[in-house]
């Protein structure tokens, strides 16, 4: 049992890598990835602690990328070396990019009511960048919202994003494979990703991702429908796709899926693990 989708209080998750780390163990995982939400900041703390409790820890992160008018998708990158001089270039430059846009979403949030700025989201950085995922936090601290995912839903959601402060598909897909991993396109059926679309049109969407270097499908996630699913299964025989998968597990913040096993009866096959970490030419 592996699971190569989770959050931890890095980006929008209530466990510490470390403690993700610990959870998989005593859950039984033979592999879990951390895949935090535009950031790697807690993959080291996670390995040292794999490591300790020989845990197979696989680095990760999600990508937030710009993808048609209005829309964004997830992109998942999963056995990354975010060391790599190709990664780390990308990766700081998006960072920085979305640092610098943020005092637009500030004024967005002073015409909604919302009177803070960025000394006071400054405690909740991880990383030397400020995001969305701190201003966030700062809410809730602040008791503006009950939950991260309630800043998002009254806030953050009704805010459109700036140009430049969210990166481009083969951006992402170039920092993934300078790092020697490989890019899945996450949760096809969510609004972040293909709901809402024609047949024709996510096939089409398909295609591009597939010409820009999308390596593969999360065709594992807890809430797929039996429709969803078969779906899947054909856009990844078709397009000759590499499977992943993952509960998305998001501590308290999801209390309803749990690591390893969604809702208690979820589980992505461990042979997924042998082509995800198979060798790719490593394009800088």
């Amino acid at each position: 049992m592996i699971d190569l989708h989770t959050h931890t209080t890095v980006s929008d998750g209530t466990v510490t890598p470390k403690e993700l780390i610990y959870q998989a163990k005593e859950t039984g995982l033979l592999a879990v990835a951390i895949t935090d939400h535009d950031s790697i900041d807690g993959l080291d703390e996670a390995q040292h602690e794999a490591d300790r409790l020989g845990v197979t820890f696989i680095n990760g992160i999600e990508f937030s990328a710009t993808f048609g008018k209005n829309r964004l998708i997830h992109i998942l990158g999963l056995g990354i070396d975010p060391q790599s001089e190709g990664f780390k270039r990308i990766y700081t430059n998006y960072r920085q990019n979305r640092s610098d846009r943020l005092l637009q979403v500030f004024k967005k949030l002073r015409s909604m009511g919302v009177a803070i700025g960025p000394e006071d989201v400054e405690p909740f950085v991880t990383g030397g960048y400020m995001d969305r995922q701190a201003i966030a936090k700062c809410l809730v601290a602040k008791g503006l919202a009950k939950s991260v995912r309630n800043s998002w839903i009254n806030y953050l959601d009704k805010i459109d994003y700036i140009n430049g402060e969210l990166i481009q598909p083969e951006a992402a897909f170039s920092a993934i494979h300078a790092a020697g991993g490989k890019a899945f396109l996450a949760h096809y059926h969510l609004k972040i990703g293909f709901k809402g679309y024609s047949e024709e049109n996510t096939r089409m969407l398909l295609k591009k991702l597939k010409e820009l270097g999308l390596d593969g499908m999360e065709c594992y996630y807890p809430s797929f429908s039996e429709e969803e699913k078969l779906r899947c299964a054909e856009y990844i025989e078709d397009f000759d796709f590499i499977k992943s998968g993952g509960t998305d597990f998001h501590g308290a913040n999801r209390s309803h899926i749990k690591l390893g096993v969604g809702e208690g009866d979820f589980n992505v096959p461990d042979e997924l693990l042998d082509e995800i970490l198979a060798e790719k030419e490593i394009k800088l």
